[in-house]
């Protein structure tokens, strides 16, 4: 059955609902229904310390999008976690099969892992295996309990909804790429910047292999923007995306460069870092998904400093959808927003 893709963040809740149909080049997938829902500013940054106000939040934004986007269809959910909730990290483990791996994993997490290994559910993924060293690469996945806790009661509370999956934004937003580029072999980079947090996750020959995660999200600039002209954050947003004018455009454009430069600093080290394994890693494309990515000129800004093809990640390009619901030219614009909540969505969940 197909679940429906939540995305929660710290300033939008997003919402994807897909049906899909058949497997591999003859699947159809369509686009059912999405959303997206404010969440109450500080809530979710505070989450550790008032965890009640937190899960009470996320269940009122599903439960909202559930029924005001009509997605009354889907009874199960798709949610991700991220950043200091949970740990991801590629290892390198003695050869085994995918269903001996998690046998093995905790003992050799638990170095990993700066947790008890009874406070965490680990899971893992076999990245690729040298048979002649009797080794394999491993992508590591660890979430604290009281994390996971903490979304499964947000869902009991909508009363509507049941988890089916708990993902990782990073490799949610791999699975949304996957997708529209079936069999692709291309070192491509997938750059998603959020309010908090900027993901990046670079493909090599087709499949992740560096994850790297900063606190260094679109809310910096805001917050910037904020200080700078003393203006709500509110008013700070609208400046930022562009549809309201600064009180001193110079000015503005100063906070900009400066928060762009992080972020770009933040791939540099990515690329660096790759390089570091595989010297002769080539980027072939920059992909920009989250809502900051929608930030003016940030396209080219990326293009020009890495001399690499880049362009916003729209996920919605290869579904199929009914045009007098959903309006081309929105989906579009809300297409990198989506990202995550789309790769969410193309998850499923089997019903003995």
């Amino acid at each position: 059955m197909s679940v429906i893709g939540f995305d929660i963040g710290t300033y939008a809740a997003k919402a994807t609902f897909l049906s899909i149909k058949g497997k591999g080049p003859s699947q159809v997938v369509t686009l059912l229904g999405l959303g997206l829902a404010q969440m109450p500013l500080g809530v979710m940054s505070q989450w550790e310390e008032q965890p009640l106000p937190a899960r009470q939040a996320m269940s009122s934004a599903m439960r909202s999008l559930w029924k005001l986007c009509k997605l009354t269809k889907g009874k199960f959910a798709a949610l991700s976690l991220s950043g200091d909730t949970m740990i991801i990290k590629k290892i390198t483990m003695p050869l085994t099969t995918q269903k001996e791996l998690r046998q093995s994993l905790a003992m050799e997490a638990e170095q990993y892992i700066p947790y008890p290994i009874n406070e965490v559910i680990i899971d893992g993924h076999i990245l690729g295996t040298d048979e002649r060293h009797g080794q394999m690469s491993v992508l590591l996945v660890a979430a604290r309990k009281e994390v996971v806790y903490n979304y499964i009661q947000a869902l009991a509370l909508t009363k509507q909804l049941k988890p089916a999956v708990i993902d990782v934004d990073s490799l949610a937003l791999y699975n949304a790429y996957d997708f529209c580029h079936p069999d692709s072999r291309d070192n491509a980079i997938l750059v998603d910047i959020g309010a908090s947090i900027m993901h990046v996750t670079i493909l090599y020959e087709g499949s992740p292999h560096t994850i790297k995660e900063e606190n260094i999200g679109g809310q910096r600039l805001t917050e910037d923007l904020e200080d700078t002209f003393g203006v709500s954050p509110e008013e700070a947003e609208a400046i930022k995306l562009g549809s309201s004018e600064a009180p001193n455009m110079l000015e503005a454009a100063e906070v900009v460069d400066r928060v762009v430069s992080n972020w770009k600093a933040v791939l540099e080290r990515s690329i660096e870092a790759i390089r570091q394994e595989i010297p002769e890693f080539k980027p072939t494309k920059i992909y920009l998904a989250g809502g900051s990515s929608l930030l003016m000129g940030l396209v080219k800004e990326f293009e020009d400093s890495f001399q690499v093809p880049c362009e916003l990640f729209n996920p919605f390009n290869n579904v199929k959808y009914n045009a007098k619901k959903f309006d081309p030219q929105y989906l579009g614009y809300v297409g990198p927003q989506m990202a995550v909540s789309f790769g969410l969505a193309l998850r499923k969940v089997e019903l003995a």
